[in-house]
């Protein structure tokens, strides 16, 4: 038991220590987050190593500092087209919110508080112990969908409250897919939203909320 504790102890070690020390070698190459044509630029420079920067940018603003997303998602698909570029994003969200998720779960509450305060934690821990797996997942899946500030955070919280992390990943997964397709087709057209594309996403929405009211009223009923 000791052995595997210290084993998970190392590895979400490793993970922060690669978080900054991916921190300190974007910044004495001058890689900025700051903005999306530039960030680009840099990152084609890089050539087939590429998608593996905007994966590694990805999963550093999740766990090093609070750090927008956006800029990198814009990146993506400026160099790689809306669908590459989507891929990669995705892909990239789902490893920094699993990154988070592992940190806090292996290092715990303590270190957790040091990215989230302490009455959000409670919020969900609340929230997962009282209505049952079903509806703390609609919920869950709900937060990826529209609180998209709160993307970390939410992260950090189900790793602290023992919320199933196959059940994290599925909502994480599903719930990441407007965002990243929006900033990713943004980056692929300068700034430019495409007509279907606005559509969609607002049909989404409406068609997002009908069916978390209705998950969530199926998982009342059978609570």
């Amino acid at each position: 038991m000791r052995s595997a504790a210290r084993v998970r102890w190392l590895l979400a070690l490793a993970l922060l220590g690669g978080g900054l020390a991916l921190a300190w070698a974007l910044d004495r190459h001058g890689i900025s987050l700051a903005d999306p044509e530039v960030l680009a630029d840099q990152v084609r420079a890089t050539g087939a190593l590429a998608p593996v920067l905007l994966v590694a940018l990805l999963l550093l603003q999740s766990v090093v500092a609070p750090l927008p997303s956006q800029p990198v998602l814009m990146a993506a698909g400026f160099v790689y087209g809306p669908w590459v570029g989507f891929v990669i994003g995705w892909i990239g969200v789902l490893f920094g919110a699993c990154a988070c998720f592992a940190i806090a779960r292996i290092l715990g509450r303590p270190v957790a508080l040091r990215f989230v305060r302490e009455e959000r934690i409670a919020a969900v821990d609340a929230y997962v112990s009282e209505r049952g797996l079903r509806s703390a997942f609609v919920a869950i899946l709900s937060l990826r969908l529209f609180a998209h500030f709160s993307f970390d955070v939410t992260s950090y919280a189900c790793g602290v409250v023992r919320f199933p992390f196959g059940w994290f990943v599925l909502a994480t997964a599903l719930g990441e897919i407007p965002k990243v397709l929006l900033f990713t087709t943004l980056g692929a057209g300068l700034g430019e939203v495409p007509g279907w594309l606005g559509l969609g996403i607002a049909l989404g929405a409406i068609a997002s909320i009908g069916a978390i009211i209705l998950l969530t009223r199926k998982a009342s009923a059978t609570v």
